[in-house]
């Protein structure tokens, strides 16, 4: 290889690298504070922690289930997953009886609740910033895990312009020389240990990118079960669950479930899903659909019916979070993560030291800042959107507005609108959304107390009222009577049950 050509690709090495460092910096620190990220979110929640080995994990999914529903009747459990991590007691996705969202976690042995989390949470906060910059959008996401193809050429050109780079594994850096010795020294040392995690950082955002261009191989689908009322039938329980549970075992011997979806639709199926020992991990694991109705299977996958890229996915997943290996894989991710937050450092440093020579007015910052020209106001934009984002996202007076649906009538005949967290001691102001035309008087009783009449807003031939709420340790029922002209009168009923904070 010429040294003329050499020298080329060293420029255009460097020139990527100073736009792209402290992008590169940033999801590199956020993609290792991630690995472990939920773990450091809940140091201070002993309760979610345990060291029951796996044969004592005995709670079944109908004993998580009776365990939820008996401390928060009014919830609705939609994801069960048994042993998230070894270190953490079982956790199920669900909502309270408000609507908000919920992260029910329950002991592994009985099945009770133990403790509960709202979201966002810092893990989610973080990782919505790694994937894109919180803005949850797919353009973004695509142009994020496009630099992988940088990523890719950083690398790739590093090693060809570091002549003999594989006997400089254990060459430390020489300070002697100055700032710009020892950031050259500490830049070429960095890219070769963090080498094995930069490829897999390359290979796994590459095929993100292909997910978010919508190449993403055939997604597996089940026979619609039969047809019900609800999203849940009558009498539906924890015994129900674990028959099903038994159905789907006879249906596929041998498998291993660890995580059920409850359906949230009158079209869903309950899905039993795992490993099983006739297939690695590594390839995904197995599910079996079952008619929550009439508990009858409806279906079975494996990982042998995944087409196409569907047949990778796991597996990147398991190697971009640093998940393939437990908490050993989880360790060395973080140990490389921080080794290539490093990397992309020390890379800025060097343009400091060596492409911008010091002057006695100029630290090595500034001079990284006035070497990126024009695109340096990008970084302070993005840092004021991200801070502006994430205060949205965790100001106490930020709240996703939440639904509750009636208890004892159609979906469709009226529902309440929370804009505030059902939180105790805190009163809150409650809209009535009714669905049925023609209402032009509506009595709301909470609580027990006298029905009082709400002010409504008609909109089309519908109407909105709002009605003061003050919460109370137990029960919270809201019952509403929406009256027509003619003299008719529907009786709706609300219950949201004991705030959990």
């Amino acid at each position: 290889m010429t040294r003329k050509f050499r020298n080329q690709l060293f420029r255009l090495h460097t020139w990527i690298g100073l736009y792209l460092s402290v992008f590169f910096t940033f999801m590199f620190l956020t993609g290792t504070l991630l690995v472990a990220g939920f773990e450091l979110e809940s140091l201070g929640r002993p309760a979610i922690w345990t060291s029951a080995a796996e044969e004592e994990r005995t709670a079944s999914f109908g004993d998580i289930y009776e365990g939820i529903k008996s401390a928060h009747p009014e919830g609705d459990a939609f994801v069960i997953l048994k042993r998230p991590a070894p270190w953490f007691v079982d956790r199920t996705f669900g909502r309270s009886g408000w609507g908000e969202r919920v992260s029910y976690w329950t002991d592994p042995t009985t099945g009770a609740v133990v403790y509960e989390t709202g979201d966002p949470g810092f893990a989610s906060i973080l990782a919505g910033l790694h994937d894109t910059f919180l803005t949850d959008s797919r353009i973004v996401f695509i142009l994020f895990s496009a630099t992988s193809i940088l990523l890719l050429f950083q690398m790739v050109s590093g090693l060809i312009t570091y002549r003999r780079f594989w006997k400089g594994f254990f060459r430390w850096p020489n300070s002697s020389g100055g700032l710009r010795s020892w950031a050259g020294g500490a830049h070429r040392l960095t890219a070769l240990w963090a080498l094995p995690l930069v490829l897999v950082i390359v290979i796994t955002s590459f095929y993100f990118l292909l997910g978010g261009l919508g190449i993403e191989g055939e997604r597996l689908k089940f026979p619609p079960p039969a047809p019900r009322e609800t999203a849940l039938p009558d009498g539906f329980d924890g015994a129900l669950i674990d028959r099903a549970e038994a159905n789907a075992r006879d249906a596929l011997p041998g498998l291993e479930s660890n995580i059920l979806v409850i359906p949230g639709g009158k079209g869903g199926a309950l899905k039993f899903g795992g490993p099983h020992p006739d297939f690695s991990e590594l390839r995904g694991g197995s599910t079996v659909a079952i008619d929550p109705l009439t508990l009858e299977v409806l279906g079975v996958h494996t990982p042998d019916d995944l087409k196409g890229l569907s047949t990778l996915e796991l597996l990147m997943e398991l190697l971009h979070y640093g998940l393939w290996g437990g908490a050993f894989s989880m360790a060395l991710w973080i140990v490389l993560g921080l080794v290539a937050t490093s990397l992309a450092f020390t890379g800025s440093l060097i343009y400091a030291a060596r492409l911008a020579p010091a002057t006695s007015a100029e630290g090595s910052f500034r001079r990284i800042w006035r070497g990126m020209g024009v695109l340096r106001w990008i970084y302070p934009l993005l840092l004021l959107g991200m801070l502006s984002v994430i205060y949205w996202r965790v100001n106490p007076d930020a709240y996703i507005p939440s639904r509750v649906n009636p208890v004892d009538a159609d979906i469709r005949a009226a529902h309440l609108v929370l804009y505030e967290p059902l939180r105790r001691d805190t009163p809150i102001e409650i809209e009535l959304r009714i669905g049925v035309a023609n209402v032009d008087t509506a009595l709301v009783e909470v609580n027990g107390t006298a029905a009082q009449p709400v002010d409504l807003t008609q909109d089309g031939d519908k109407a909105i009222g709002h009605f003061r709420f003050d919460p109370l340790e137990t029960g919270n029922e809201v019952i509403t009577y929406l009256k027509k002209p003619d003299g008719d009168e529907q009786k709706v009923t609300f219950r949201m049950g004991s705030p959990i904070w």
